[in-house]
């Protein structure tokens, strides 16, 4: 073999080498700093007690520290991701990053119980430009036979950060105070911003001016809060005035919110997108699953500690049980995706999570013996760890690349809407006044989640079949989005 040849074929394996060295520091920046929002999310659950006892505030006041980080997080996703697509992913994706480690040390130092409360929600408004970005610079840079995998791996990281946060957090204040919690933060975000560095993600040069509906922001956030108060409000306590209020509040905030992003030139969230059949679909999907998946993890806990009057250990291993699967299978339900097509991994993973929600409505009660409900709790993880993957994937992929940031946020939007429902569901047992709630109240929730469930499962079917079907073409889309249609 001559020399010149030798050295194109060297040449080639040096590109292809670096470009998979490169690809891998993506992944690895992305689902590091994919993981501060679930992870800051699920850490705080424990220290929730100690935060209400060292400012003397209710239970209710210390509910809206939760819903205003998720009703933060769920009208900011959107925005971040459309201001990536129009400024730059990498850039906003950095900025993100920098802007979550200095609210997360000034939260750690938060004086009174509101400034607390402020602090944490701007966190998550900056924290939202981090998943969105991340999620379409994976997009942009990840072979179409190789992004369900992609998508699996940052998917299973954020499952994972979800899954140890309670245990992070409770180590965290056993050693000291919840303060120590915020501070956490800064080695993650260190180590995202130094993976990025190495990796020098290519930015175009032109981008377009900043385009952002500062007004439907606001009432969309004003929406999610009345919607919130309302769900809250099912436990009873409230005056029939209090409660017409907020009735009135949501008709009159959701007619505004529909009108103006009618007539926005840039609206909240890229609507258009859902007259994609699939799109829409799986977008629903990741809705109503993460719904299913959020209420569990919250309700489970108390159900074992209020019910049954078992300990911390018991509630630890049983939602392992569920996480550990879901977070493990999540690469795996990707990778399936990328062989066999979107839709059957997402119809299996839905009808496995009906079954596993099916099977704890059939058979929760006081008596009802730990084990039952880990195996019960483990089929619903390995339906979401199937089904995740695949219908995240199906969403981004069925997106114009252009507008990949404002796709992946307007899904991830979704799911915090879902966590939101999810929180308000459980908002209505934990803040009953009529004592502990018993087994035939949690009986009634998992039969809402077992309709939800099966709502999920309705979508899939929807969803397109073959890796990259999905995929519209970038001329003229806006334009005629309406026209496009999935055969697949």
């Amino acid at each position: 073999m001559s020399l010149a040849p030798r050295m194109r074929d060297l040449e080639r394996k040096s590109t292809a080498t670096n470009a998979g060295r490169s690809y891998a520091l993506l992944l690895l920046a992305t689902s590091l700093g994919g993981i501060l929002a679930p992870l800051n999310s699920t850490m705080l659950a424990v220290a929730l007690p100690a935060i209400r006892r060292d400012f003397d505030v209710g239970h209710a006041e210390i509910g809206w520290l939760v819903s205003s980080y998720l009703i933060a997080m769920a009208v900011a996703q959107p925005l971040g991701g459309r201001l990536g697509d129009q400024m730059g992913r990498a850039r906003v994706f950095r900025w993100g990053l920098a802007a979550f480690l200095a609210l997360s040390l000034a939260t750690a130092a938060a004086p009174t119980f509101s400034a607390l409360i402020l602090l944490r929600t701007a966190q998550a408004v900056v924290g939202a430009a981090v998943i969105p970005n991340g999620m379409a610079m994976v997009r942009e840079s990840a072979p179409p036979d190789k992004l369900g995998q992609s998508t699996g791996v940052t998917g299973a990281a954020m499952s994972i950060a979800a899954a140890i946060g309670p245990l992070l957090g409770a180590g965290l204040l056993s050693a000291g105070s919840w303060r120590w919690l915020f501070v956490m933060n800064a080695p993650l975000v260190v180590g995202a911003l130094a993976l990025f560095a190495l990796l020098r993600y290519p930015e175009p040069a032109a981008r377009q001016r900043m385009q952002v509906d500062w007004v439907g922001a606001p009432v969309f956030a004003a929406l999610l809060v009345s919607v919130t108060f309302l769900l809250n409000s099912l436990r009873g306590g409230q005056d029939a005035l209090a409660l017409g209020g907020g009735t009135i509040s949501l008709l009159v905030l959701g007619t505004l919110f529909v009108q103006r992003q009618r007539s926005s030139a840039a609206p909240v969230a890229e609507w258009q997108l859902f007259r994609n059949r699939s799109y829409a679909a799986a977008t629903a999907y990741i809705l109503l699953a993460n719904l299913v998946m959020y209420t569990t993890l919250l309700s489970v806990p108390f159900f074992l500690e209020e019910v049954q009057e078992r300990g911390n250990a018991t509630t630890g291993l049983l939602l392992g049980a569920m996480s550990v699967l879901m977070a493990g299978l999540a690469p795996f339900g990707g990778l399936l995706s990328d062989r066999v097509g979107r839709r059957l991994p997402a119809m299996a993973g839905g009808a496995i999570m009906l079954a596993g929600v099916a099977l704890i409505l059939g058979g929760i009660d006081a008596d009802v013996s730990p084990g039952y409900l880990a195996a019960c709790l483990a089929v619903l993880g390995v339906g979401m760890g199937l089904s995740f993957g695949a219908a995240t994937t199906a969403a981004i992929e069925s997106a114009p690349r252009e507008l990949a940031g404002a796709a992946a946020g307007t899904n991830s939007m979704m799911r915090y809407l879902g966590s939101i429902v999810g929180a308000g569901i459980l908002g209505a047992v934990l803040s009953s006044d009529s004592g502990a709630p018993d087994a035939s109240l949690f009986r009634l929730i998992f039969a809402v989640l077992a309709a939800m469930a099966a709502l999920a499962m309705a979508t899939t079917p929807l969803i397109h079949r073959r890796v990259g079907a999905g995929r519209l073409s970038t001329d003229g889309e806006r334009l005629s989005m309406d026209k496009e249609r999935i055969s697949g």
